[in-house]
């Protein structure tokens, strides 16, 4: 019989991008996604030209970060793990997510965002996330998890 799987880590993966951390005090909104751009799961997103519209091109009205739904199908259009344009996303305004980060990060860190729009702890000409923190240390690049409370 085959061995599935011989090796295991100390510790294992803690979450996937746009993940709900925990049951915490959160509030999520919908809007749908403008613009010719998808949108990964746990990518910041920001306020619209509609007043139900959200858009990537970074600013200072952010509306938060997209939450996954898993139940969206995989097709020519959507990408896996991704919100296609025009889908209506659920975006975390608040409470705790698991996102990609493109640096080390400490604790009670303050997050801000790249023009790329990638999730950072550096200060630079980056974009604050006014209200959101680091909830956990990373040593370097990787899913980590933030909170705004």
């Amino acid at each position: 019989m085959t061995v599935t799987q011989s090796a295991f880590t100390e510790n294992p993966p803690i979450g996937y991008p746009g993940m709900e951390a925990d049951g915490e005090l959160s509030n999520i909104i919908t809007a749908y996604l403008e613009g010719a751009t998808a949108c990964e799961f746990g990518r910041p997103v920001f306020k619209g030209a509609a007043d139900d519209g959200a858009t990537l091109v970074v600013s200072a009205a952010l509306r938060g970060f997209a939450r996954a739904n898993k139940g969206l199908p995989v097709t020519s259009t959507r990408a896996a793990d991704t919100y296609a344009p025009g889908d209506v996303m659920e975006i975390k305004e608040r409470g705790k997510i698991f996102v990609n980060c493109a640096t080390a990060a400490n604790k009670d860190a303050q997050v801000y965002i790249t023009a790329a729009g990638l999730v950072t702890a550096t200060v630079g000409a980056n974009q604050i996330a006014t209200g959101w923190v680091f909830d956990t240390t990373i040593a370097a690049a990787g899913i980590t998890r933030i909170v705004r409370r």
